[in-house]
């Protein structure tokens, strides 16, 4: 069983910070439980059962579901998360590879991170349709981030496809990567972000 994705959004009134994601099964039995285990926002781990949503007609693997993993609207830090399946009498984990996941506010992280890097471009497309429903035009990597482990930062310049080379609504935003972890750059202007290489997406 691995993470498929998770996603981070800003949800409600008054707005909290959820987590919530797919989780993919091999069904070697027909009973079992998918568990989701996060450190909340005082540090304090606990735990959400995740649900059977649907399975391909041969089967395998099966898709489950999670939600429910709520944090202050405000809480900049990460979240931090792995996953438990409990099957005939025994126990398999995603902690990505005992790293455990890291999902900042606003992203998406991909459950295959020990090959994100080959196809990591392809994850920043991915990411911007699905944060802003726009194309990529031209992705500009920047210098990584000090910090906690390897972030490396992107200048993306992005727009709504009108025709054959022809954009609407262009802008540019700030995308960080650290693993397999997508995320905007709060509140940081692309012109902080001095390009180094073009890259093409």
């Amino acid at each position: 069983m691995r993470l498929e994705h998770a996603t981070r959004k800003c949800v409600g009134d008054p707005a909290v910070s959820e987590v919530s994601g797919v989780v993919l099964v091999h069904n070697i039995a027909p009973e079992k439980q998918v568990i989701v285990h996060y450190r909340d926002a005082g540090g304090i781990w606990r735990a959400v059962p995740a649900r059977y949503e649907s399975a391909p007609p041969w089967g395998s693997p099966e898709r489950w579901v999670f939600s429910g993993i709520i944090y202050p609207a405000d809480h900049a830090e990460p979240a931090r998360f792995a996953i438990q399946v409990v099957v005939a009498e025994r126990e398999y984990w995603d902690n990505n590879e005992q790293h455990d996941y890291l999902l900042d506010p606003e992203g998406i992280v991909f459950g295959d991170g020990q090959t994100f890097g080959f196809d990591r471009l392809q994850r920043i497309v991915e990411f911007v349709g699905w944060r802003y429903h726009m194309d990529v035009m031209k992705i500009e990597e920047a210098m990584p981030l000090p910090g906690r482990g390897y972030t490396a930062r992107y200048k993306v310049t992005i727009g709504r496809s009108v025709g054959p080379g022809r954009y609407a609504h262009v802008r540019c935003v700030g995308i960080a990567v650290r693993g397999s972890d997508v995320s905007v750059l709060s509140q940081t202007p692309c012109e902080s972000l001095p390009p180094l290489d073009p890259v093409t997406p």
